[in-house]
């Protein structure tokens, strides 16, 4: 489970383990719905009521097992019920929830009716539907029929076809479900039956209203050629994976069932996201090519399997007195708890070696990635280890992780480009991380500043930086950091629009290809040309990301410490306005820093990033993590 390494009859056993919880869910809301009679009050007509689509959804189960299976298997449908469930048992705040609860519970008849028609069952069901459509799970959606944003639709089914009606019109539904027809839109199935990570079992899902675990949604139309390009990576992300690397394509076979479409700020760029609520289901952008989708996909998968082995056994011992400690996460601008640590360094993993197996033939674009998602992952294990919240099984996972990072052939020492760039990336967004969520008391700030004031040099142990208490810091870095990260990335992958973007940045261009954030001085750095970007950074108004791009740009001596200690340098240039002085050059500041006594036992040299609700040094529940830093 901590590597990937499952085989076949494991995920299996994680499948099954997804439909038993899926109906404990469905089981305890219609316990919950029998006791509340006022529940259907407010409909504009009577549902059919859920202990009625159970019945039929019974009755479906008997006469085709793999029928109701196919409907359960709809991620969408987890969507629906747990929150639904969190909501029966909480209130509506517990979910943000505005639909009318009377039709979330009755939706119960959507699954009923798509199990009937899948089974060829003679039913009549009357279903709530979302703007009029009705929505028929691992199946499709109609066009409206009904008038409001809840209406009570009636469908039938039975030897003449199926049909569904309301109050605003009819549906025929055609024979072939497969297939679009007037009112009727099928989740579309690249390469259907024979389509690519199983026997059509991935579902383009751009229909579904509780696709979106964020909110309800209607259906989104997908043109003709982005079909075809999802279709095409789909095929071509599934040929990588079963032709280099079985056991993640393995993995994505059996984790993998629904693909969400979203809009993302590029193709470069894209994003995608899980939720434990809907196993199986990837949010995800169109990527740049077969390579980052499988990349992507692996990444999601390793979610969907860390999140079904944590439904059955505690991963993580609950907080009960305090503020939950956060951590620094290598691949997130903002502090982390410690699932979202133990959770991104398992995804993680499976990136890097993903990437590690591309070497060869991606070359300059594979080392980049690899080397970057090292140095990231390297950092992460150092906080895992120190991390107290672990049960006995997350321990498990965790030092099944470690040996398994720790075993992978490391990155090579060597000068070459993507390694720098690689670097560069890491010790940005580590930067950014620091000026943005971590502080130095004001107190040690001032006595620093006065020590600079007066000649004399700063004390040998420099003052440790604090988490910022919730709220009171930056929420993110401004996005510089990480655009520098998507440029290097752009070098090792595609030269020439690389270019394409530097040019539009020296000609003002705001956000090429969705790099937000981005500078000429950005791209003088990534391409090499550090004293002209030092100069363009030298030349702008005072900022962290200016400072940093000084200390990334100077790559040794002092001013480094403008990137391994860039909260320090903030606080003390803040002491010194504070105390009247003129604005300090940063460089000049982190030289005096940099200028203390050596000392053998100087805790500056030992200070990373702090993590927990409390100080570091000595205070319960504050910790220090990098891998070249012993643990405070």
């Amino acid at each position: 489970m901590a590597t990937g390494q499952l085989d076949d009859a494991d995920l299996t056993l994680l499948r099954s383990s997804q439909r038993s919880r899926l109906l404990l869910a469905l089981s305890a809301i219609l316990a919950w719905l029998n006791r509340s009679e006022e529940t259907w009050r407010q409909a504009p007509a009577p549902p059919t009521r859920p202990a009625t689509a159970w019945e039929l959804l019974a009755g479906a189960q008997r006469c085709d097992p793999l029928a109701v299976e196919a409907v359960l298997g709809d991620p969408s449908v987890g969507s629906w019920a747990f929150p639904l469930l969190r909501r029966l048992r909480h209130g509506a705040a517990a979910v943000g929830s505005q639909t009318p609860v009377w039709a979330e519970a009755s939706l119960f008849a959507a699954l009923a009716a798509a199990a009937a028609v899948r089974a060829g069952v003679r039913t009549t069901v009357r279903v709530p539907a979302y703007r009029g459509r009705v929505w028929l799970p691992s199946l499709g959606v109609t066009d409206s029929v009904g008038r409001g944003s809840w209406a009570v639709v009636t469908l039938e089914h039975g030897a003449s076809g199926t049909a569904v009606f309301g109050d605003q019109g009819s549906v025929r539904l055609p024979e072939d479900l497969t297939r679009p027809a007037d009112g009727w839109h099928p989740l579309p199935r690249p390469g259907g039956d024979g389509g690519p990570y199983g026997t059509g079992a991935v579902a383009l899902d751009h229909l579904s209203p509780f696709r979106d675990f964020r909110s309800l949604s209607d259906p989104v139309a997908l043109a003709p050629r982005t079909l075809e390009r999802w279709h095409s990576l789909l095929a071509e992300s599934e040929a990588l994976l079963r032709r280099e690397q079985p056991a993640a394509h393995r993995l994505v076979t059996g984790m993998v069932r629904t693909i969400v479409p979203v809009d993302g700020p590029s193709e470069l760029r894209a994003v995608s996201a899980t939720v434990p609520d809907a196993p199986g289901a990837v949010t995800m952008s169109l990527p740049v090519d077969a390579s980052a989708m499988a990349a992507t996909l692996v990444h999601e998968a390793r979610h969907h399997l860390l999140s079904s082995l944590a439904e059955l056994i505690p991963l993580f011992r609950p907080v009960h007195e305090g503020p939950e400690p956060t951590y620094f996460a290598p691949w997130r601008a903002d502090p982390r708890p410690l699932r979202g640590l133990l959770f991104g360094a398992h995804a993680f993993t499976g990136v890097m070696s993903f990437w590690q197996a591309r070497r060869a033939a991606e070359g300059e674009r594979a080392e980049f990635e690899f080397v970057l998602h090292h140095r990231q992952l390297r950092a992460a294990f150092a906080g895992l280890r120190s991390a107290p919240g672990l049960t006995r099984a997350g321990g498990l996972v965790l030092e099944g992780l470690a040996e398994f990072f720790h075993e992978a052939p490391g990155t090579e020492t060597g000068a070459t480009t993507p390694r720098r760039l690689a670097e560069l990336s890491y010790d940005a967004e580590h930067a950014a991380w620091r000026s943005a969520h971590l502080a130095v008391e004001p107190d040690e700030a001032t006595s620093l500043a006065r020590r600079l004031l007066a000649g004399e040099p700063p004390p040998a142990r420099l003052p440790p930086a604090r988490l910022r208490p919730t709220g009171s810091g930056s929420p993110r870095p401004s996005g510089g950091e990480a655009a520098r990260t998507w440029l290097a990335r752009l070098w090792c992958t595609d030269r020439e629009a690389f270019a394409s973007v530097r040019r539009q940045l020296d000609e003002g261009h705001p956000h090429p290809l969705g790099i937000r954030g981005a500078t000429p001085g950005d791209a003088l750095l990534v391409s090499g040309d550090t004293d002209a970007a030092l100069d363009w950074y030298r030349r702008r108004p005072a900022s962290p990301e200016m400072w940093t791009g000084i200390g990334l740009a100077h790559r040794t001596g002092a001013s480094r410490l403008l990137v391994e200690r860039p909260e320090l340098v903030l606080a003390l240039h803040t002491a010194l306005q504070r105390l009247g002085a003129e604005p300090a050059d940063p460089e000049d500041l982190a030289g005096w820093l940099a200028s203390r006594p050596a000392s053998q036992d100087s805790d500056a040299e030992r200070v990373d990033v702090a993590v927990g609700p409390d100080a570091v040094g000595g205070v319960p529940g504050g910790l220090v993590i990098n891998a070249q830093h012993p643990a405070e």
